[in-house]
């Protein structure tokens, strides 16, 4: 056999996991012939390439090499930058390698025919495989090697750490620095694992829908789906207790346990809005892979229409329990709507904002405390509550509730927003333009209770960029209040233009002379609101193009007045 062809059969064997804890798990050669392809391309190189890319190449073995005589592992993370110390060579520090491992791991996924029309620089050589051969590098079972020695390390060392594995998508392994870090494992430093549960869990999610598919023979033309999780891979994470569905396992770990704990202790299901259940230490009678949860919100969730598919696998269950799903009218009762009263009288509106939580304190009332009120309000705007709503139909129009966002809009142009530009103008004059970081005081009593605390200029702002929409009517009324709907063409009219001319007055005539440096003095002929202001900078962008120049009638005034001669960018 040519010693070429016995060598590549030896390279794309399934390779073993080097030393250093390796896993009992069997490691499977996922893409055996790609590195077939890989090598066979590798060892026809031309014999032009250049010193530098045999060099890039030679480093890379290098860095791998220290890195794995360091570290006793090979999952470099993407983000890892070789330091400047002593520990490595000098001809590798700052390398970007672990950007670089994924690159070379992601060339020996093309095809035989795209790795040799690569540039030299980005194809590995045959000697550089084999090195790599050499040293325990998994060249051919890269995805096992992390699986095995990063996300199952990670996720079991997260399991014991919290009790669970309800991993949040933003969740990151400690990096080195922290001091956190001396408990999870070295491999692990950095690594993004919420992103990989999200992932798995996204990969089982695809698998199942495209079987489903097959079998209905209605498989749907998307984008590319993730590869399947391999089975030994489902079977590890599932020894483990991974978490493919987070409804199902909170409905199942908690809520149905707690619910059934609290029937035994009390008789009932109506669980309090704030009721949440107690470590075992506080209450014994609780057990303690429970504390914490708040259960009272589940409940509300629940009857909201929350855990739907939930509720309709255990509705014989919870009407065992005698849960009972027109307990809504209490909550109303009780919860909402006093909440909504006392919103009403605190703000002097009832446009509850989506993030509103009403507070743990008088005066509101306490079945109320840390509900998300202005959830609630949403869900009823979409349906939920409906029977109650349609019965105070009149009390919440009286407290000024919002139904929809059109709604929305209207009330606060003419609940808010005009009364805000009113009491504006009062304060600071006529003329005064409302800056875009502007908010009404919240406890100042010259303005009226329902502007308290609006953002008045970011939603001037909005609503100048087209971010809100306006019928011809509330446009006509923000226009009665005097409402500036292009701030520079006021700015034009009540400061620039004046000034201006006052200058020319002075000049003979015309504002030629000016030099871009000059600031308007405090003093007669300019007007009071151009006082400090740079008119020679606003002369120098106007020339430029900048500004005002777009609007032929403020052209012809600039020409008459010798800010713009020929020539200018205008």
């Amino acid at each position: 056999m040519p010693r070429r062809r016995l060598l590549l059969l030896q390279l794309i064997r399934p390779l073993s996991l080097p030393r250093g804890g390796a896993p009992a798990a069997r490691v499977h050669s996922v893409c055996a012939p790609t590195i077939a392809r890989a090598f066979a391309c590798a060892s026809r190189s031309p014999a032009t390439s250049t010193g530098r890319s045999k060099s890039a190449r030679s480093q890379l073995v290098l860095a791998l090499r220290t890195f794995y005589a360091l570290e006793a592992h090979f999952a470099v993370p993407f983000s890892f930058v070789v330091p400047p110390t002593d520990e490595w060579p000098l001809e590798v520090h700052e390398m970007p390698l672990g950007a670089k491992v994924h690159r070379f791991m992601q060339s020996l996924k093309t095809d035989a025919t795209a790795v040799a029309l690569s540039e030299p620089k980005n194809k590995p050589t045959l000697k550089q495989m084999q090195e790599l051969q050499a040293m325990g590098f998994p060249l051919a079972s890269w995805h096992e090697y992390q699986f095995q020695q990063v996300c199952l390390p990670a996720l079991t060392t997260y399991a014991a750490l919290y009790g669970h594995l309800f991993v949040p998508q933003k969740f990151v392994v400690p990096p080195r620095s922290n001091e956190a870090a001396a408990l999870w494992p070295r491999a692990t430093h950095g690594y993004k694992l919420g992103l990989a549960v999200a992932k798995m869990r996204k990969q089982a999610q695809q698998d199942k829908q495209q079987r489903r598919e097959r079998k209905d023979k209605k498989l749907r033309l998307g984008s590319p789906a993730l590869p399947p999780l391999p089975k030994h891979q489902v079977d590890a994470l599932n020894e483990l207790g991974f978490v493919w569905r987070v409804g199902d396992t909170k409905w199942h770990t908690f809520f149905l346990p707690g619910l059934r704990r609290y029937r035994e202790l009390y008789g009932h299901v109506d669980v309090p809005l704030t009721f949440t259940i107690p470590s075992h230490d506080k209450d014994p009678r609780w057990p303690d892979e429970l504390k914490g949860y708040k259960l009272g919100r589940q409940v509300v969730m629940v009857r909201a229409g929350g855990y739907a598919t939930q509720v309709r696998d255990s509705r014989k269950e919870l009407e065992d329990l005698g849960f009972s799903f027109r307990l809504s009218d209490k909550a109303w009762a009780e919860s909402i709507f006093p909440a909504l009263v006392v919103f009403s009288e605190q703000y002097g509106h009832c446009n509850v904002g989506q993030d509103f939580v009403v507070p743990s304190k008088e005066p509101w009332p306490q079945d109320s405390w840390g509900m998300k009120l202005g959830n609630t309000v949403k869900n009823m705007r979409r349906g939920a509550f409906d029977a109650q709503v349609h019965a105070f139909r009149k009390e919440l129009d009286a407290l000024g509730f919002v139904w929809n966002a059109c709604h929305r809009v209207e009330k606060t142009v003419r609940s808010v927003v005009i009364p805000a530009l009113t009491t504006y103008r009062r304060l600071h004059g006529n003329d005064a333009l409302v800056t875009t970081d502007f908010i009404v005081p919240d406890r100042d009593p010259n303005w009226p209770v329902p502007t308290r605390g609006f953002k008045l200029g970011q939603w001037i702002t909005r609503v100048r960029s087209g971010k809100v929409a306006l019928s011809p009517q509330l446009r006509a009324e923000l226009d009665d209040v005097g409402f500036v709907w292009h701030a520079n063409d006021q700015r034009w009219h009540d400061i620039i233009l004046p000034a201006f001319q006052a200058y020319a007055s002075l000049h003979g005539g015309t504002c030629a002379s000016m030099s871009t440096r000059y600031f308007v003095p405090p003093e007669a002929p300019y007007p009071r609101a151009a006082w400090g202001v740079n008119l020679g900078g606003a002369l120098w962008h106007i020339r430029n193009g900048d500004s005002y120049v777009n609007c032929e009638d403020k052209r012809q005034q600039m020409r008459e007045l010798g800010i713009l001669v020929d020539g200018d960018a205008a």
